[in-house]
This record gives structure tokens, sequence and C-alpha cells, in this order.
């Protein structure tokens, strides 16, 4: 998975090297296979609801026609329907969800993804989906309860085993991170997010040459890799290197502009070179990226006021 069509991994407060989940959401994944084709979803009681079969046809068309053309508010009534009209049919709650998620109504997508999970022959496509919905919720424990029950329904993936990892990382059980990314690496022989993920955890605890290690071990072999990017910046940067800290961030920032951390980092960066102005626009770009978070740049925004530039 290209570090485009996955979120960035390694985000946070900087200041406590709080590293959480954020970045912009994958790719509209691909809807699964229904149980059945639509002519017999739409044959006479399929939902127990006997409704007829050119009722269903329509809300079929509408849903599909408004969904694959990018119109989501359009198709979210029809498709709602005919979750109502089929409540076993994952398939219409799959694409619910994208929808929730496309028009950002978290809660909703959350709750679609739930019945997905409860009634859908493969649970695990739910993730990591589920688990970023509960992150954006703040509920934490829900999204780390989620990717467990992926990581049950599908004990040999590492990926599904990264996740369990990662959301422990959120919550500050590092020591359960550590062996679940362990245990995602001893699977895929090499795994690169939970490499990184082992390199956030020493950076957690101040373990900086350690933390620089593994990132850049990861970089070796994955060179655009965001995430390692970041660790590898944040450690020169805590360490005292700002030039090697600030290779490492420009190239993040080429592949993740979006990224509310990198852009902090860069205005620490700028801050320390005594570019204040520099600085305050990647303090006001963090902010507009997540507002959610704007707490963590209010002051240094503050001291870019008041700040002299470099002649």
């Amino acid at each position: 998975m290209s570090n485009q069509s996955r979120l960035a991994m390694a985000a946070g407060t900087l200041a406590a090297f709080w590293i959480g989940l954020f970045g912009p959401m994958p790719p509209r994944a691909a809807e699964p296979a229904a149980a059945g084709s639509p002519d017999a979803l739409a044959s006479p009681g399929a939902g127990g609801e006997g409704a007829p079969p050119a009722d269903v046809e329509a809300l079929l068309a509408q849903s599909r026609d408004a969904f694959e053309a990018g119109q989501l508010q359009q198709a979210l009534e029809p498709t709602r329907a005919l979750t109502e009209r089929f409540p076993n049919q994952h398939v219409y709650l799959w694409r619910l969800a994208q929808i929730h998620h496309g028009l950002e109504q978290t809660a909703d997508e959350a709750a679609a993804l739930e019945l997905f999970m409860d009634r859908a022959p493969l649970p695990a496509e739910a993730c990591p989906q589920i688990g970023q919905a509960y992150r954006r919720l703040g509920q934490f424990e829900k999204a780390l309860n989620a990717f467990e029950r992926c990581f049950e329904s599908d004990a040999r993936n590492p990926e599904l085993a990264f996740f369990v990892g990662l959301a422990n990382e959120w919550l500050t059980r590092f020591d359960t991170a550590a062996e679940f990314y362990t245990r995602a690496i001893g699977m895929a022989s090499v795994h690169y997010d939970s490499a990184t993920g082992l390199a956030r955890l020493r950076l957690h605890t101040n373990r900086l040459g350690e933390a620089l290690s593994l990132a850049t071990g990861v970089l070796a072999a994955k060179p655009d890799h965001v995430d390692a990017l970041l660790v590898a910046g944040l450690a020169e940067q805590r360490a005292g290197h700002p030039r090697e800290a600030r290779g490492y961030l420009e190239k993040a920032v080429e592949l993740a502009p979006d990224y509310f951390d990198i852009q902090v980092a860069l205005g620490i960066l700028d801050m320390g070179d005594a570019h204040p102005a520099q600085a305050r626009v990647r303090f006001e770009t963090a902010r507009r990226l997540d507002p959610s978070r704007a707490d963590e740049v209010r002051t240094w925004l503050a001291r870019t006021a008041s700040a002299k530039e470099a002649s």
C-alpha cells in the first residue's frame, strides 16, 4: 500500500512526542461482493418487506448512479432505504458507510460499519476504516476494540496486528503496542509500518538513537515512507541536529503537504532559524488542516508575532 493511499500514521503533540493517527483518509474502498444478484435482491420478500421489484430497482439505480457520480448527498437516502429494506445485505451497509465518510458524518459511518461487521461474511473488511472513524470521534477504546475484533477474525494478517498495535499506542499502552508491532513483523518478515511503529515507541521514551536507527532502516528500503521520514526528522530535531532534521522533514512535506505534524515540526525549525514569518505560515497551515488541534499551535503562533526575523 502506497504512502498516498493510506493515511499517515505518526501524528500527535510534538512537545510530548505523543503520536497517534492523522492524515488524509484513503480513497473509497471497493465494495464487497453482494451475497446475491440485484435481481435476486429485488424479488418480492427479499428483505421481509415484499417490495415491488420495480421499486427496488429504482432504489438500486438511484443509489448506484449517484454514488458512482460522487453525488453523495443524493445517494444517501436511497442507500439508507436499501439497508432498511434488506438489513442483512452487507454490501449496502458498506456503501452507506462510504457515503457517511464522504459527508464527514463520522458517527453514522461508525454505526454503519458496526452493522457491516455484524453481518458481513468477512468482518475484517471494515478495518482499518472503523477504527479510523472511532479515532476521529476521540473514542480510542472503541477503536481498539474494533481492531481487536478484526484481528480475531483473521489472526494471521499482519496489517490487522499492526492496527491493534497502533490503537494501543494511541492509548499509551506502549508495551502492548510493541508486542503487536513485533507480531506483525514476525508474520510478514518485513512490515515497514510496524518497524516505524517501534521507532515511534523509542521516540516516546526519548531513545533518540534507537528511534533514528529504526526509522532510517525503513527508509533504506522505502525512501518515501512518510511516517519514517517524520520519525527520523523528529529524532534529529530533538537531538539538536536541525539541518539533518530539515532534510527528512522537507522530503516528508513534499510527499504529504497536508500532514499536520510535519508542518508543525518544520515551523519549529523555522523558529529556530529565526524565520518567524515562514514559521507562521507553517503553523497557520497546520491549524487549517486540523482545527481540532489548534491548541497545539496557538503558543507557537503567538511567538511568531514577537520574534525577530534574521537579517
